[in-house]
């Protein structure tokens, strides 16, 4: 259901399943404020297809017509101008604004990747369509806040998890969206946030389940507070055991002081080795901890056992060729972890090569080097073959992802034992406070 913008001061309302404080004020003046979503920038020609009867309008606002329900509508970038065509008929305006004539009125958006197997996402909202980059055209979608996060809960940690779990993840969805509308840090010209990994993800209605549409009604409103700020939230599929510091996975964001040491042991209790020590670390990819992603020691879906602690091999022949896509430094012989963060996630690493070495940081650098990207860059790489000329190397890491902020294995895992969401959240984001901003 589409809302229209309203400002006002709201009082809390309690909401029964999830177990929410009824003495928190609203800190933010705006109730289930309008998000601009960019849901594609990378095709040069997409095809709008409404499910009720829906307007056309350029974005100035003139009236151009009207499409029938279940209408293909081919949009594309001609000549400065974008171009919507039906049939014989076609609306042309430097941007165009579709907008539904029915309450709850959706439309299929198929892009260049998705015609010929007619699989489009499902949205509903306000769609706006401009001139993007390089011929190619930007896709808007404006809906209200908790409209928004029913496309977010079901992709980012899945519809079938248990109800508490989906409650933090509906909480730290929110607070990210707060904080992107706040801080305008992904935010391009006509939009708030983007709807993939890069953001979160968001794909509309295609995933939309009677559980995950709960999770975001039950905690309606609800963020993570940092000094009465909004949090971005980060979550991350598995930290393998330990979160990390948001000041070793990214340089641009070191003021963030709501994570700043407050990375942790993963489990009921503390790590007894630590991890930024290579020996440390390399125990603990042996060991076999009480730690909530540990599918030996907690309840956590299937998809989820192959993150925990993984292991790959690599050719010599391959790594070099990577490697020398940064720096051609000749015949790989040695991966050295010159610092690694809390978690054991190596922060700086070194390529050691026949003709040179190569370092390279912080994580996400590192684990796009191998192709495909490690899970994670908390690894530690054993050279196999001839000494000092290894035709292979061994990989073995733990976890998937970044690690900061939320584990969602382990917030899964946490829900399973009979945790409430605000335990989760307490466990994930130790500095920062739930509360209702509406």
């Amino acid at each position: 259901m589409l809302y229209l913008r309203r400002i006002s001061l709201f009082l809390f309302v309690f909401f029964a399943g999830c177990s929410l404080n009824k003495n928190v004020q609203p800190v933010l003046q705006e109730k289930n404020p309008l998000i601009r979503v960019l849901i594609c920038d990378f095709s040069p020609e997409i095809v709008f297809i409404p499910g009720v009867d829906w307007s056309v309008q350029t974005i100035e606002g003139t009236g151009v017509g009207k499409i029938s329900k279940d209408t293909d509508v081919n949009i594309s970038f001609e000549e400065g101008t974008i171009v919507a065509r039906s049939g014989s008929t076609s609306y042309k305006g430097s941007a165009l604004r579709f907008t539904s004539l029915l309450p709850e009125g959706s439309f299929r958006l198929l892009t260049n990747r998705e015609q010929e197997r007619d699989e489009g996402a499902i949205y509903e909202g306000v769609l706006e369509v401009f001139p993007g980059q390089g011929g190619m055209l930007e896709a808007i979608l404006e809906l209200p806040m908790e409209e928004y996060l029913r496309g977010v809960v079901p992709y980012e940690i899945g519809a079938d998890s248990p109800m508490e779990a989906m409650c933090a993840q509906a909480v730290a969805a929110r607070s990210e969206a707060f904080a992107a509308l706040i801080t305008h840090k992904y935010a391009g010209g006509h939009y708030d946030i983007c709807s993939d990994v890069n953001c979160q993800v968001f794909r509309g209605n295609e995933r939309l389940s009677p559980g995950s549409d709960k999770a975001v009604r039950l905690t309606r409103g609800h963020v993570l507070l940092y000094e009465g700020q909004p949090i971005s939230a980060y979550y991350s599929s598995n930290c393998g055991g330990h979160s990390e510091d948001i000041r070793n996975a990214w340089s641009d964001r070191l003021l963030e002081k709501a994570y700043w040491n407050s990375a942790g042991f993963d489990g009921p209790e503390s790590a007894s080795l630590d991890l930024t020590k290579e020996e440390d670390f390399r125990a603990w990819l042996n060991q076999d901890p009480d730690v909530y992603c540990n599918p030996r020691k907690y309840k956590i879906p299937e998809w989820a056992h192959k993150n925990f602690r993984w292991t790959r091999e690599v050719s010599a022949e391959d790594l070099a060729a990577w490697v020398a896509e940064k720096k051609d430094i000749g015949r790989v012989t040695k991966v050295l972890a010159l610092k690694r963060g809390v978690s054991g996630r190596i922060v700086e690493a070194q390529f050691v090569g026949e003709k040179g070495s190569l370092a390279i940081g912080p994580e996400l650098k590192i684990r796009r080097i191998f192709k495909p990207g490690l899970r994670s860059a908390a690894f530690a790489v054993d050279p196999q073959g001839p000494e000092g000329r290894p035709d292979r190397f061994i990989i073995r890491g733990v976890g998937s992802g970044h690690g900061v902020g939320m584990c969602q294995t382990g917030a899964i895992a946490m829900a399973n034992s009979g945790k409430t969401f605000r335990e989760i959240l307490q466990h994930y984001y130790p500095k920062a406070k739930v509360e209702a901003l509406y």
